[in-house]
């Protein structure tokens, strides 16, 4: 029987940079096939080409057998190839139906919409694959996991037989991550062909059947996954044996550096999204804070770092008061740092140069602003040191945010805001996109801050990140602190359940 999908020989070079070499593979049908490697190693570029928004300098491309030409994705999606992109296509302002009916709309004879049978197709679609939604909805008010489910019922009832996934799980919680993967193993029993890109093992290792390992553009090797473990699938990928866990010696914290007391904030929906959080942290200390999403966490960053500032209660940072007609700006002079966890929208400026993005935020910083002005040649020296420091790949610092992958836009990110030095950083997902090397060098940067002295609020949906940097732990469950631990103390399972609002248990630390 013929593969599902054949590339053989494909090779893209952009301007400086060879994004895949000489890459052959086969994919059967009624499988999951897993695609890793580091950030920058050729994966998305491969898939794009697959899904013809690229064109192959060198190479051929073959569906069940048959040598295909993409000039678009038309062509692809025609053959039955769709592709979940990492980064969202949806139209906000529509409903759930309406974008998923956007690439092929259902007409009543009279040529206008049909709006009924559409919402029903939806459903019935919904229902067949497990993926329940309500067409009616606007996607803006619906959440990330259930703009996932839109975007791969977007391309099920474009008629995908291949489903190329990019990083599907980033944004995820745990729970949410287990449907998914449940529902990828649906797919496959019902015939389809699943393509995963991710740099999470354990969800590779879960439900794919081979494994194709890139780096540095080349294909390194395709392996059963039944016949390897994590510790190899790593190897390949970075090319030596790696730790999955980094080392550290026990904090011993000093004085508090910021302190919030009985903070609450309605959101726009007036649900009481935070109520009456109080905690502090302290310098040479990581507090992490673990929690499913939408149990305020992402309101908590927002109110400490002054993204919010429609909320009650007091916040100290660094010895200053910090009320809520400071700005985020304000609280960066006074000391704060921020990695936000949507790269998008919140952390980077997609249409502006890597080196304008590096200096957004530091436009105070002595060692290449005088008197106001701001020296580019030592800015862009600077930048250009600490973007190899954290092995971001790109072609030029004049090149736009936009065109990093996701990967490497993430530790751009990080490297701004840990270059800052700052007192207090606030590090939310740190590691969400990045391949196995990298999530262990932020690691190893977060611990020597702490041991620096710097105080460090985690904020992270993979519990295995929290258990392994936190010093303590604060669970939220409905806005509100349910549970302060340690690592020592409670186990991944221990946390879950105050997590689920079933448990509590506080130590005063």
């Amino acid at each position: 029987m013929a593969y599902a999908v054949e590339l053989k020989g494909i090779t893209k070079i952009f301007p400086g940079v060879v994004a895949n070499k000489n890459i052959s593979l086969g994919i059967e049908w009624g499988s999951i096939h897993g695609l890793i490697g580091e950030n920058g190693a050729g994966k998305t570029t491969l898939m794009k080409i697959l899904y013809g928004m690229y064109r192959a300098n060198e190479g051929e491309i073959f569906i069940s057998g048959e040598k295909v030409h993409f000039h678009s994705p038309k062509n692809a999606i025609a053959k039955g190839v769709g592709m979940v992109h990492q980064h969202f296509t949806l139209v906000p302002s529509l409903t759930v139906g309406q974008n998923i009916m956007l690439g092929r709309p259902i007409c009543k004879k009279s040529g206008l919409l049909d709006f009924t049978l559409a919402n029903k197709t939806v459903s019935e679609l919904g229902e067949e694959f497990g993926l329940k939604v309500d067409p009616k909805t606007l996607v803006k008010d619906i959440p990330v996991a259930m703009q996932q489910r839109v975007e791969i019922l977007k391309t099920l009832y474009l008629g995908a037989d291949i489903l190329i996934m990019d990083e599907p799980t980033a944004v995820l919680t745990p729970q949410e991550i287990e449907q998914l993967l449940k529902t990828l193993v649906l797919l496959k029993e019902k015939g389809k062909c699943v393509i995963l890109i991710t740099h999470k093992l354990k969800e590779l290792m879960s439900v794919t059947d081979n494994i194709t390992v890139l780096r540095n553009g080349t294909m390194v090797g395709q392996v059963k996954t039944s016949e390897v473990n994590e510790k190899k699938i790593a190897a390949m990928m970075v090319g030596k044996e790696i730790e999955f866990e980094v080392p550290k010696v026990e904090a011993h914290p000093t004085d508090a550096v910021l302190s919030a007391e009985h903070l609450c904030y309605r959101n726009k929906f007036g649900v009481l999204a935070l109520d009456d959080v109080t905690f502090n942290v302290r310098k040479g200390e990581i507090v992490g804070i673990a929690g499913v999403q939408g149990n305020g966490q992402t309101e908590l960053i927002e109110v400490l770092s002054g993204i919010c500032n429609q909320y009650t209660g007091s916040i100290t940072l660094c010895g200053q008061t910090v009320d809520n007609k400071k700005s985020p700006l304000m609280r960066r002079q006074y000391g704060l740092a921020h990695i936000p966890e949507d790269r998008q929208t919140m952390g980077a400026a997609l249409g502006a140069s890597l080196l304008e993005n590096f200096i957004m935020g530091g436009l105070d910083d002595a060692s290449y602003t005088s008197h106001g002005l701001i020296n580019y040649k030592k800015a862009g020296k600077i930048a250009e040191e600490q973007y190899k420091l954290f092995d971001v790949r790109f072609s030029g610092l004049n090149s736009s945010a936009g065109s990093l992958s996701g990967g490497n836009l993430q530790k751009a990110i990080v490297a701004r805001e840990i270059y800052r030095d700052p007192q207090v950083l606030i590090a939310a997902q740190p590691s969400r996109g990045v391949d196995i090397g990298a999530t262990m060098f932020i690691h190893e940067k977060l611990i020597k801050m702490r041991d620096n002295g710097k105080a460090i609020i985690l904020v992270s949906s993979e519990l295995s990140e929290i258990m392994s940097l936190s010093d303590r732990i604060l669970v939220m469950y409905k806005g509100t602190i349910v549970g302060e631990t340690t690592p020592q103390e409670s186990t991944e399972e221990d946390i879950g359940l105050m997590m689920a609002g079933i448990r509590k248990e506080v130590n005063h630390v």
